[in-house]
């Protein structure tokens, strides 16, 4: 699997784990699956299997080990428009069913710092809502029992909402569909009840494992602001710690004595992470966030920190330019802001201690 797709996925894992706890769903009564929900699994079961081993599917599966999450989103979401799922899906409609979506998905196991899955999918509209539109999705997991860098293989579901409201979060427990099936099964319910069931093909039956705690993201566009931020990092040659922020003077903008503070970090020019992810930390004259970040790196890490003003652009109070060469290995250097107000009204400083943890370890 890519490695760009894992921390792709694991930023959702991240935000996902950062979620308060829901409540524990008392779990419904074992499903009983009609014969015609039977049959749609069975039918979803040997369609795949016709196109997996087809010349376009092979191609396009092979393809699939080196996708990252936008090429696999275009990917799955093409699903549906291939001749034998145009099929699938039109016979479904057909059928007297209860359910409101059916879905397709690849589903994938990964471990970055933590095991997890994730379920890349397309669902569709039937029953009461088959005229609606289709809508992206993506579900996680964590186990730390998974697999790392896994493609599972396809998954097939029947779901009770309508594909838009797909979201949120829900519990899955593996069950068994009888003797005529071979594919894992998994139920899924809320404190609503019954979601609905999903199988994967590739994947075995494990009957009786424990609860799992999915989130499911109906993917789209997120603009310029997005609401899921960066968080996983990828490993690079050192390791430094952001140990803390101090506040010598706060920025004067007219809303108190202290400034409400959040940084980002980039470490060679990549990819840009705020910290917190979600949040600020307020701070008055003399006071000192033990921030804590970790960071991985190559030569340098830029920090920008933030003073966050709610209705307006928020100001900058201090920059930090982090160099390895500055650096000694457990020792803590203490860096002074290269934003410089010494010739304004506003004598704003903060300084940032940084401790390199490890060098050279990739």
């Amino acid at each position: 699997m890519k490695e760009l797709l894992k921390i792709q996925l694991a930023n959702y894992v991240a935000d996902f784990t950062s979620m308060p706890s829901s409540p524990a769903a008392p779990v419904p009564e074992k499903p009983v699956l009609t014969e015609n929900q039977k049959q749609v699994f069975i039918e979803s079961e040997k369609a795949w299997k016709a196109y997996s081993e087809s010349p376009e599917g092979k191609k396009e599966l092979a393809e699939v080990e080196n996708m990252d999450l936008p090429t696999l989103r275009a990917y799955v979401a093409s699903l549906p428009d291939k001749p034998i799922f145009i099929k699938l899906i039109s016979w479904i409609r057909s059928l007297d069913l209860p359910d409101s979506s059916f879905t397709i998905g690849i589903t994938v196991e990964a471990e970055l710092i933590i095991g997890f899955s994730g379920t890349i999918g397309i669902a569709t509209g039937i029953g009461e809502s088959k005229g609606l539109e289709a809508a992206e999705f993506l579900t996680v997991a964590v186990d730390v029992g998974l697999q790392a860098g896994t493609m599972i293989g396809a998954q097939f579901g029947l779901w009770n909402e309508a594909p838009a409201d797909l979201g949120g979060s829900l519990q899955g427990v593996e069950i068994d569909l009888g003797a005529e099936v071979e594919f894992s099964a998994g139920f899924y319910f809320n404190t609503s009840g019954r979601r609905g069931i999903a199988i994967t093909l590739g994947a075995g039956i494990e009957d009786g494992i424990s609860i799992v705690e999915y989130y499911t993201y109906i993917l789209g566009d997120q603009g310029v602001d997005p609401y899921l931020k960066p968080v996983v990092q990828p490993r690079k040659n050192n390791f430094l710690i952001l140990e803390s922020l101090k506040c010598v003077h706060p920025s004067n903008d007219g809303s108190g004595d202290e400034n409400e503070v959040y940084f980002t970090f980039q470490a060679d020019g990549d990819t840009v992470y705020p910290y917190p992810t979600y949040s600020n930390f307020s701070m008055k004259e003399g006071e000192s966030w033990a921030c804590g970040r970790s960071v991985w790196f190559n030569s340098s890490v830029a920090v920008t920190v933030y003073d966050e003003d709610a209705g307006n652009d928020d100001d900058v109070v201090g920059y930090f330019s982090i160099i390895l060469s500055q650096l000694k290995l457990n020792e803590s250097v203490i860096f002074n802001s290269t934003k410089d107000y010494s010739s304004g009204l506003d004598n704003v400083e903060y300084t940032m201690k940084v401790r390199l943890i490890a060098q050279n370890v990739a």
